[in-house]
């Protein structure tokens, strides 16, 4: 019997993979040449970009998989590693696969040779883990903090380019919604249009229904445009207590920031106050900023996180006493897979997705985000989301 919680079966990410258009079409040039290129600079036999799903994994980029899995291009999960980084969304680094007990029962170390592992989740635009992008040896090996970073790096072009492959399906999609739904009225237009034209003097009252029609028609279209236009946002929640989710999230984070020796203090600066945006989209921004205050600070700091009522909206403030951004991070600070000079100050793995998360979201709900902090300062981020 499946396990309805095991993030592999959640049908969410189940449709975003089908999406891709990736899961069971063979190899893809570009995603092969990308897997040839990572083998080549790390030095490794195989480097596979590999999509689970609920059953398999299916590899559109390859590089050094044995016959017959070189045509065929899958196998079960029993032979996954790549399922445990989609799984926990975090990379997985593993030297030697006989001696850990994440893997060490996993077939593929007898039947494929895969003794040591380095791969990152492939995280999609709308936040779903789609698979990951592997190097494999067949060796144990001790991955370097390079290395580490340059698998990351691949990760990030392999996730823009599928995000650039489901643009391109959209932007296909839409134009023949497009064509397809503005013949009617369209057609309305040039009949009325041509109507007018052939009447023009003296434009008797008899034309006016036909006038009126077109505009009606004009009207329709003008909708249409708009609804093609218009962002994918979602819908708004009815208002709520902006602290009270705040705290949820900072409890959560009590006692992380207690082993690390750090203190939590949560404002109000004038009063409580409500927000109308998607809840969870603040948790999930309130989630990702807070676990970096705590993952990059050193032991004994103090992060703040304040609320502020203002004109134009409800201001979030998010600080902390860590390394903060240099000039050259601020260029790239909400890239995903970003390298940013700070380094975790307790060894913790960072994916380089948090910000760009907070900031996708922040969208959506048509809020800001500003880091107001200076080099060699903690960071400070400001959030305003907009009045109810």
């Amino acid at each position: 019997m499946r396990d309805s919680t095991d993030p592999l079966l959640d049908p969410e990410r189940l449709e975003s993979l089908r999406k891709t258009g990736l899961v069971g079409q063979g190899g893809f040039n570009e995603y092969d040449r990308l897997t040839e290129l990572a083998s080549s600079v790390l030095k490794v036999p195989v480097c596979l970009v590999s999509l689970v799903d609920d059953e398999k994994q299916v590899f559109p980029g390859a590089c050094g998989l044995p016959a017959p899995m070189d045509q065929e291009r899958k196998t079960p999960l029993s032979h996954s590693f790549c399922q445990l980084a989609v799984r926990t969304r975090r990379p997985l680094i593993i030297r030697d696969a006989s001696r850990d007990a994440r893997v060490a029962g996993n077939p593929a170390i007898l039947d494929l040779g895969v003794m040591a592992y380095l791969g990152f989740p492939i995280i999609g635009r709308d936040f779903q883990a789609l698979g990951a992008f592997c190097v494999i040896d067949s060796q144990p090996r001790a991955w370097t903090a390079g290395e580490i970073r340059q698998v990351r790096d691949f990760t990030a072009v392999v996730a823009d380019l599928i995000d650039h492959r489901l643009e391109r399906e959209r932007f296909r999609t839409d134009l023949d919604l497009i064509i397809h739904d503005l013949k009617n009225p369209l057609s309305g237009v040039a009949m009325g249009v041509s109507i007018l034209e052939s009447r023009l003097e003296g434009m008797p009252e008899d034309l006016v229904p036909l006038v009126e029609a077109m505009a009606d028609s004009s009207r329709r279209a003008s909708e249409l445009l708009g609804k093609i236009a218009r962002s994918d946002r979602r819908e708004k929640e009815s208002c709520f207590d902006l602290m009270v989710r705040i705290e949820e999230v900072v409890d959560r984070h009590r006692a992380i920031a207690d082993e690390k020796g750090l203190e939590l203090q949560v404002e109000a600066v004038n009063g409580r106050q409500s927000v109308a945006v998607a809840s969870w989209a603040v948790v999930r921004v309130v989630e990702n900023l807070l676990t970096n205050a705590v993952k990059f600070s050193p032991r004994g700091g103090v992060i703040r996180v304040s609320v502020e009522r203002t004109h134009d909206g409800s201001h979030l403030e998010i600080s902390d006493q860590g390394p903060g951004f240099s000039e050259a991070d601020r260029a790239k600070l909400y890239r995903r897979y970003a390298r940013l000079s700070a380094e975790p100050t307790a060894g913790e793995e960072s994916t380089g997705l948090g910000l760009s998360i907070v900031k996708s979201l922040m969208d959506q709900v048509g809020g800001t985000i500003e880091l107001v902090s200076e080099p060699g300062e903690g960071a400070r981020f400001r959030l305003v989301f907009p009045k109810a």
